[in-house]
């Protein structure tokens, strides 16, 4: 079978493996999709916390199971599946209350098992038992469309974190994927007023015809509309979709008074800004982070993209082998797609 190994930083190499064998605990999935995510690019190109060296990365995986260990039950060669990245141990306390993206002994796919950009990849027997593997039931779901539950999940857990209801108003800084797909969630979960701010002309004129409420094109302009829309009391939530040093001040700038903010994007220092923490203290403004997802998240996810109330199909900008991965890496780092993903035949 093909798999992409990351060897070492830049480092990707095409190889032939044998099908891996799949044990009496296990599960062997053959990968039909796998979503390119931002995270695989900080992996090729600086490493990850999680990273071990060889590894084959991907975690956004959908497929088919291949085969069934001889002692595992539930399964059977054929189903349709996503894969969830996180394998956690069950047994701590993070855990035991069902924070399992939190777990101290976490192992995800694609950072401490090989992930998605192979042909085939085995579920491990904690993966098994940790129940990862979830059953796609309705049919009518390609196999890319699969493969978008991952990062839908990490909108699902921001957004219950900021307890968001139907009459908020929700700011949404960035209009790439996640900020889109943290648009779609909203709606599914009832919201009914969306704001974005996205300063790329191009993107920007991309999400006018989205869905959202109300682009703003400028921090400036952001700040004025919205005291408008909101008789000057700001918006209720704000999850910042990008890496920029200014998006926290500008979220808490325009937050109301006991707002929430979801830390939901890792922010990437620029040595000039300084975050304006005490307008958190002088706000009563309540800031959340959100790491990742939990498997209920996934579960979840997985039945607002089964029922229909939320669809990616239309997110979908390049479709590409294997062997295309590190252009599609290019691109992802050029903002040139909006979701690009790896199909296998």
């Amino acid at each position: 079978m093909k798999a992409v190994v990351l060897t070492g930083p830049g480092q990707l190499e095409m190889t032939e493996r044998p099908i891996p064998a799949c044990g009496d605990h296990e599960v062997l999935v053959r990968v039909m999709a796998c979503n390119l995510c931002k995270t695989d690019l900080k992996c090729l190109t600086m490493g990850q916390r999680d990273l071990v060296y060889p590894r084959v990365l991907g975690h956004e995986i959908s497929g088919v199971i291949a085969g069934v260990g001889a002692a595992v039950t539930g399964y059977q060669e054929g189903q349709r599946v996503h894969v969830h990245p996180g394998i956690a141990c069950g047994a701590c306390a993070y855990c035991k209350k069902g924070d399992d993206n939190l777990c101290d002994h976490v192992r995800i796919m694609g950072f401490n098992y090989d992930g998605g950009f192979q042909e085939y990849l085995v579920v491990p027997a904690e993966g098994v038992r940790g129940q990862i593997i979830n059953i796609i039931e309705n049919d009518a779901l390609s196999f890319e469309e699969i493969s978008f539950i991952e990062p839908l999940s990490c909108c699902v857990n921001v957004q219950e974190k900021l307890k968001l209801a139907p009459d908020d108003t929700l700011l949404i800084i960035g209009a790439g994927r996640m900020g889109i797909l943290n648009l779609r969630v909203a709606r599914a979960l009832g919201v009914r007023k969306v704001l974005l701010l996205e300063s790329d002309p191009e993107r920007a004129a991309r999400a006018e015809t989205l869905g959202f409420d109300a682009v703003f094109a400028t921090g400036q302009e952001a700040e004025g509309a919205i005291k408008e829309l909101t008789d000057g009391q700001g918006v209720d939530a704000v999850i910042p979709c990008c890496a920029a040093a200014d998006a926290m001040n500008l979220a808490l700038r325009v937050l109301k008074k006991q707002g929430r903010f979801g830390h939901f994007s890792g922010i990437i220092p620029d040595g000039a800004t300084q975050p304006e923490i005490n307008t958190i203290h002088y706000k009563e403004q309540i800031m959340t982070g959100a790491y990742g997802c939990s498997i209920a998240h996934s579960r979840r996810a997985k039945a607002l993209l089964e029922n229909g109330s939320l669809i990616v199909k239309d997110l979908i900008t390049e479709r590409i082998p294997l062997e295309e991965l590190r252009h599609g890496l290019e691109r992802v780092r050029q903002l040139e797609t909006l979701s690009t993903i790896v199909v296998f035949d």
